[in-house]
């Protein structure tokens, strides 16, 4: 019974099923309360806001913090009865998860408030992290951080090859400007903010070069600013469309098996939509599908049915017995 139990809990938390009410309103509440509490952290950083509704921000906090550890102990105890973390050291694997990690310290901050003396403006921001537990109810978040996985070997390249260019940078502005403006540019750090803020494409102005060297030399960093920044956009766009294509085929597969000379049953389609969610494909990516899917099977039939060489309908004529 236990066990049975503990599998169910495991299956509740793990995905949203949109089949199941249960598993709709569950996540629906927890979404729901980290937008609510990110709110309130933000609106309690406004003085008066938080001197006026001090106990309203306290209640809500206090309900968040008792559901997201309720929910955090019955993710850690239902998670043996995934495969991935079964075994004596289960648990541990999942408390270890960078997901599990996250719903840790969306609920450290209270209890480091009651049991230290530690900076409540610092509690303040690390409430903020808890806007990381959306990524569980948020597709397109889940899309965004595995593709971010994914191209991670790309992206540190990218990363190099940025960090080169604002120490090169840094260090040609401060021997143009150095002795012109000692205050903005008289040491390298100074230069790299300005380096920062000129690659970035941002300029504050705040700080120019003002010799004819300085003007060249930050007139060549910005254009090399507008390159280096679409890189990784670059990157990013095209790995999110690979990534979608590679999603909307594999959908693709699974409704041909499904579809493979069956009906559109309530069967089936309870299994197609069970694929759409976990592949976090649009419904009408996955009518589109479905409806490609079935006009080719329609042309396949209608195929068979008429000559190879003129296309014409073939008749079948049934003989009498004795014939």
């Amino acid at each position: 019974m236990e066990r049975t139990l503990r599998s169910k809990v495991q299956n509740l938390l793990h995905g949203v099923d949109r089949q199941s009410r249960v598993s709709l309103t569950v996540h629906l509440i927890l979404a729901s309360l980290i937008v609510i509490n990110v709110i309130c952290v933000i609106l309690d950083t406004v003085h008066e806001l938080a001197e006026q509704f001090f106990i309203l921000f306290l209640v809500i906090e206090l309900i968040c913090t008792a559901i997201f550890t309720v929910e955090y102990v019955l993710r850690v105890w239902s998670a043996p009865d995934n495969p991935e973390f079964s075994g004596k050291w289960g648990r541990l694997r999942y408390m270890l998860r960078p997901m599990a990690m996250v719903d840790l310290i969306a609920i450290l901050p209270v209890f480091l408030l009651f049991f230290t003396s530690i900076d409540l403006r610092f509690i303040r921001i690390v409430r903020l992290l808890r806007l990381l537990k959306f990524t569980r109810y948020s597709t397109g978040l889940e899309l965004m951080l595995m593709v971010f996985r994914q191209q991670m070997g790309i992206f540190g390249a990218a990363s190099a090859a940025l960090a080169c260019m604002l120490v090169f940078s840094a260090g040609a502005i401060y021997l143009a400007e150095h002795e012109a403006q000692p205050d903005a540019f008289g040491n390298l750090p100074s230069a790299l903010y300005w380096s920062v803020i000129t690659l970035a494409t941002v300029g504050y102005g705040d700080v120019v070069p003002i010799t004819a060297l300085g003007k060249i030399i930050a007139s060549l960093i910005s254009l090399t600013g507008i390159g280096i920044v679409a890189v990784p956009a670059g990157i990013l766009a095209s790995a999110f469309s690979s990534e979608l294509r590679r999603r909307e085929e594999a959908y693709r597969q699974q409704a041909a098996h499904q579809l493979s000379g069956k009906r559109l049953t309530e069967a089936v389609r309870k299994r197609l939509r069970s694929h759409q969610d976990e592949l976090g494909i649009s419904d009408e990516q996955a009518q589109s599908i479905i409806s490609d899917i079935r006009d080719i099977h329609h042309n396949h039939e209608d195929d068979l049915l008429s000559c190879p060489h003129c296309h014409k309908p073939l008749r079948f004529e049934v003989s009498e017995p004795g014939e």
